[in-house]
């Protein structure tokens, strides 16, 4: 993309979505980031990948990454067939935005639910999801592919995040952030006719539904998201040999 296609799409975005995400910000070195974050190196973290798509629409998708060498490295896996692998691939550039559970769960499963809103990163040509508790912007150096995995090693680029008190920790949002992300996979592996992987995931998703449902108590965000999370369950069950 151009820098004035660029800036064009970027201006459409923030004023179609509630401007630029600026409020609250703080930017600190990299050299901060595995400090601030608390991260363990190589421990899988659920976040939230925001990469622009070709016709300069911002998309989010729920993602495990792995931070290492003290978080100067990112190691990304999308399945090789998602949007977020081809604007990886074309864009070599996108943000991991460390956001709250409801935030990873819409982005999974795209339901409808949640609503995101999007700014533009200030050192790569990507979105920003501007709900994030932190954006760490990046770049992808190398690319490596399977018949279902792209694997992207990518390079921190700038940091900033929002001081704010801790939420208590839920245990239906975790459990919702569990489902989600094997439901996402579901239709990958259906379209890659692995049907035995997919009904896996589906049981799983089931399963781990049916517990955040109990806890969540059928009220507020996590309550709404878990109904459309047994909804998504129930429009794939047809596809599904059990």
């Amino acid at each position: 993309m151009s820098r004035l296609a660029f800036m064009l799409a970027g201006a459409i975005i923030m004023s179609v979505l509630h401007g630029p995400c600026v409020s609250g910000w703080v930017g600190a070195p990299l050299s901060s980031l595995s400090e601030a974050l608390e991260l363990d190196e190589g421990a899988l973290y659920e976040v939230v990948v925001t990469t622009f798509s070709d016709d300069g629409s911002p998309h989010a998708a729920a993602m495990g990454c792995r931070f290492f060498e003290n978080a100067s490295t990112i190691i990304l896996r999308p399945h090789v067939s998602s949007q977020t692998a081809r604007n990886l691939s074309r864009t070599r550039c996108g943000v991991v935005n460390v956001a709250a559970p409801e935030f990873i769960v819409e982005a999974a499963l795209d339901l409808g639910v949640v609503s995101m809103s999007f700014g533009v990163g200030e050192a790569v040509e990507a979105p920003v999801l501007c709900e994030a508790y932190a954006a760490v912007e990046f770049f992808v150096v190398e690319e490596l592919r399977d018949d279902v995995w792209l694997q992207a090693r990518c390079r921190p680029v700038a940091f900033r995040f929002r001081p704010r008190p801790q939420r208590p920790f839920s245990r239906p949002a975790s459990l919702l952030v569990e489902a989600s992300v094997s439901l996402s996979r579901v239709e990958p592996f259906l379209s890659m006719n692995r049907g035995e992987e997919a009904s896996r995931l589906w049981l799983e998703a089931r399963a781990l539904v049916e517990e955040a449902e109990r806890l969540a108590g059928g009220a507020g965000v996590l309550g709404s998201l878990a109904g459309a999370v047994r909804r998504r369950l129930a429009s794939l069950e047809w596809r599904i040999s059990l």
